[in-house]
């Protein structure tokens, strides 16, 4: 049996008031999650929290002892400063924790304080200057940091409804991704992408453009007011162009296309790196008269098209993973002698 634990499970009392603490409270992200029933909250790419349903783990496991105090461990929360306790405290008693001992120096040289959640479980949140602390804390800094694969596998396109602004979005980082975009391949390094990061006023009144739009072309009253909302609501939006010369010709002016699509998807992978979700649509809200003063132009530029509506924001929810095709559908392997994959 390897040395690792994958799973800590919480017989709670109240799925809903304990995702309320650890989710809506502490700003973790579920990713599993039946309501009144169970949630998983992954806090390392091995390690998952599970609230369950009290009355259902009994079922499965067996009674629950009578409560006498706190239960007979603790969990511990890390952190890399002793400032960092002070802030997770104060985080988690907003949240509606209760706090059972507040941050003090220890003798064995670090700063900790302890807080219960909702069912009384206690966390102990730790800043350990030794060995092991240190130790804890460089590898936490490593699992932070996804790879590449990782952040292509797991990124999705997440409504605009379920975007949302909080602490943990810093639309600074839409212009770093937006340097990692100009590195996408371009054939005869045209560079034919351009970007225009709107301002809280310039969503809304790009929200007012787009129900106008709808309206205009004969969409029900209900989806008028729904997309209107959705746009208003989102925390960020990025529009990304392309122009092609005017003398360039079909094949170049696809290949702009594409590379800018490319610079899009460099956005969105950037972005999700970073915690950041994004919603990448095509929507006609650009064939409206006000939509290109609102970029800062009077009239659509000469050989220039939208490429993407980029909506970014925290997501409320992440949609499940959707591919019909495994890869050996997709892929004709003559390297490997698979050829029946495509059909």
């Amino acid at each position: 049996m390897d040395a690792r634990v994958n799973f800590i499970t919480l017989a709670v009392a109240d799925v809903r008031a304990s995702r309320a603490f650890y989710v809506d409270g502490l700003g973790w992200q579920p990713i599993f999650d039946v309501p009144d029933e169970i949630v998983f909250i992954r806090l390392s790419p091995a390690l998952v929290l599970s609230l369950w349903r009290a009355g259902a783990f009994e079922d499965e496991v067996g009674r629950l002892g009578a409560r006498l105090g706190h239960a007979p461990f603790t969990l511990a929360h890390n952190v890399p400063t002793p400032g960092l306790v002070d802030e997770v405290m104060a985080t988690a008693s907003a949240a509606g924790a209760t706090v059972l001992k507040p941050a003090v120096q220890r003798d064995w040289g670090g700063y900790s304080g302890y807080f219960a959640d909702p069912d009384g479980f206690a966390w102990e949140v730790a800043y350990n200057p030794g060995e092991i602390g240190v130790a804890l804390m460089a590898a936490v800094a490593v699992e932070a940091e996804p790879t590449t694969v990782d952040v292509i596998r797991t990124r999705r396109s997440v409504p605009q409804g379920k975007l949302i602004a909080g602490p943990a979005l810093d639309h600074r980082e839409v212009v770093a991704a937006v340097e990692s975009a100009r590195w996408a391949p371009n054939h005869k390094r045209t560079e034919p992408w351009r970007f225009y990061l709107l301002d809280d006023e310039r969503i809304t009144r790009l929200a007012g453009l787009w129900g106008e739009q709808l309206e205009r072309t004969g969409s029900k009253p209900e989806r008028v007011e729904a997309k209107r909302r959705d746009w208003a609501s989102v925390p960020g939006v990025l529009i990304v162009t392309c122009t092609s010369a005017a003398d360039a010709d079909d094949t170049l002016r696809l290949e702009n296309y594409a590379a800018t699509a490319c610079a899009v998807q460099n956005v969105c992978l950037h972005l999700w790196s970073k915690g950041i979700a994004t919603k990448w649509s095509t929507a006609a809200v650009s064939d409206h008269e006000g939509f290109w003063p609102l970029l800062g132009h009077e009239r659509a530029p000469d050989d220039t098209r939208v490429v993407a509506f980029l909506f970014y924001g925290l997501a409320a929810e992440l949609p499940k993973a959707h591919r019909k095709l495994p890869v050996e559908h997709v892929l004709v392997d003559h390297r490997h002698g698979v050829r029946d994959g495509i059909g």
